[in-house]
């Protein structure tokens, strides 16, 4: 288990901690957010489920199984208050501590509040109807966050509804292994950046997007030779597990 940050100068880019600081906490929980927030990081990233009671919460499986151990529990068919009541692993994999607990996405908003962090915000396994974003978005507006919020999706059509919410936001289509990449002429039509996994971002990528107007962003990038070799390309953000700005760079 790390105990530390990895430390590095990253000039102009900035960094967004995955999920919370998830190198050193349990992924998506107050105290990855907590420990995010006390750290020089830009923003803090985490993954958004509706839940049926009209609630949100924040994981980035359906099923706890992975950081819970409990078996078919799925947050998008259990009541908020239900899934709140599982406790979840330490990162060892072994020991439950009573404080790490799914949060509500107001948590993690309020801990994004505190300590100035821009939100990042996940529309998880979609699609998300418009009504769905329209109601996560009003969560961010109570919040009085809206006005520096970011919000990403895999599924193309979320990022399309983000951006018919919310004209004034970021709004980052996220690019794995498996496709889904757009042409840079629809990034360009909706003024939606990159958000690609750093193996997939090349300096050649970069400029085009910077050419358009549109920032980029790699995740993950969890050592010191992938964020040199992206930090070198130009990428506007970064997105990490354990690597942190080193200050005053």
């Amino acid at each position: 288990m790390k105990h530390d940050t990895v430390r590095l100068s990253s000039g102009t880019c900035r960094f967004v901690a995955h999920r919370g600081l998830s190198g050193l906490e349990t992924e998506n929980t107050c105290a990855a957010f907590l420990a995010a927030g006390l750290r020089g990081y830009w923003g803090i990233e985490t993954d958004v489920h509706p839940t049926p009671d009209g609630r949100f919460v924040c994981s980035h499986d359906r099923d706890l199984r992975r950081v819970s151990g409990v078996a078919g529990f799925d947050v998008r068919t259990r009541p908020s208050a239900e899934t709140r009541s599982v406790p979840l692993l330490d990162p060892d994999g072994e020991t439950r501590r009573s404080d790490l607990r799914v949060p509500f996405f107001e948590d993690y908003l309020a801990i994004c509040r505190k300590y100035g962090r821009v939100p990042v915000v996940e529309l998880k396994d979609g699609p998300f109807d418009l009504r769905t974003v329209r109601r996560l978005v009003a969560r961010v507006r109570e919040a009085g966050l809206l006005d520096r919020a970011v919000f990403i999706a895999f599924d193309w059509g979320d990022c399309l509804r983000a951006r018919k919410v919310c004209p004034d936001n970021e709004v980052m289509h996220l690019v794995g292994g498996g496709g889904g990449q757009r042409t840079l002429a629809e990034h360009v039509a909706h003024r939606i950046g990159a958000d690609y996994r750093h193996d997939l971002v090349t300096p050649e990528l970069v400029s085009a997007f910077h050419a358009a107007g549109l920032r980029v962003n790699a995740w993950i990038v969890d050592t010191l030779a992938d964020a040199a070799r992206l930090l070198d390309a130009g990428v506007d953000l970064i997105t990490t597990d354990i690597l942190e700005e080193a200050q005053g760079s």
